[in-house]
């Protein structure tokens, strides 16, 4: 049994070391290979294309090592399973910048009368009234840990209208947790950062997809919206050209929500168990239909 792998040359919560391929292969009968093989039966990894599906066309399972994944077209007969469990800590990293951007780190000086104008911003906790948009197992842990701190949070899936909630009310934080498919595409645009208030901040641990990149940095840039916290973006790496690097109410992460000590174990524990119940033709988990 083959299996693809593009988890390699990556960073470390991505790389299969040698030994680790060397110990699966040993103990479970299979063949890991990192390059394309016609004879795959199975994808794991985070970087399907189609190009893959077009040069390994036995595909009968695809395991994807996130939680996240894009629309293909695929026979009936292809099972694809997904990793919910690596997105655990990217609740908690929302929840970092949430903080970061509550107590005006972003805009710290070590003067402290220049930092003044920041302290009407700085509300206790009980007075703050966050969005999650998204709620998903991401959007449901940050709900679980911002209400653990005596914060408000409501929340919308991507089927509510948007508009008529910030409409109704003012969010200090909307918080994107949406997942890119064609119903989010360019989710977040001109006109609902214009509904956000200028007291607002744009919290996004989603999908670069969902946000109308352009529109954002207007917004920044006329600040019709406070600030923003991004560990994602359209095209990643981000490149210096990229307009939202010149901003100075905009912090930006290179998507490490979900960095972790052991994120890496918890994908390999994930795909193994699943491993198993496909070798005994049992049920698999996380299937996405």
């Amino acid at each position: 049994m083959i299996i693809y792998t593009d988890l390699h040359n990556r960073t470390k919560n991505y790389t299969l070391l040698k030994d680790t391929i060397t110990q699966i292969n040993h103990l479970y009968n299979v063949k890991i290979t990192t390059k394309i093989n016609p004879k795959a039966e199975i994808y794991w990894g985070d970087k399907l294309t189609d190009n893959h599906l077009e040069q390994m066309p036995n595909l009968k399972w695809i395991h994807l090592s996130k939680a996240g994944y894009g629309k293909f077209n695929l026979p009936q007969t292809t099972f694809i399973t997904n990793t919910p469990e690596s997105s655990n800590g990217v609740a908690e990293y929302a929840l970092t910048g949430i903080l970061y951007l509550l107590r005006g780190l972003d805009r710290m000086s070590l003067d402290r009368k220049s930092f003044d104008n920041n302290i009407n911003h700085i509300l206790p906790f009980n007075k703050v009234k966050c969005l999650i948009v998204g709620f998903g197992n991401i959007g449901q842990q940050l709900k679980n840990l911002l209400s653990s701190l005596n914060i408000n949070s409501n929340e919308i899936t991507r089927h509510h209208d948007i508009k008529e909630v910030l409409l109704k009310s003012n969010y200090n934080f909307i918080i994107n947790c949406l997942p890119f498919n064609d119903t989010t595409q360019n989710y977040f645009s001109e006109k609902i950062f214009n509904l956000m208030g200028k007291d607002a901040y744009f919290v996004n641990v989603g999908r670069g997809e969902t946000v109308n990149e352009i529109d954002l940095y207007n917004t920044l840039k006329t600040n019709n919206i406070r600030g923003a916290f991004l560990d994602v973006i359209q095209n990643e790496p981000i490149k210096i050209t990229n307009k939202l690097l010149s901003l100075n109410n905009t912090f930006i992460s290179p998507h490490i929500a979900n960095a972790s000590i052991d994120s890496l174990d918890t994908q390999i524990k994930v795909f193994i168990n699943n491993l198993v119940k496909y070798k005994n033709n049992q049920p698999l988990n996380n299937i996405i239909t």
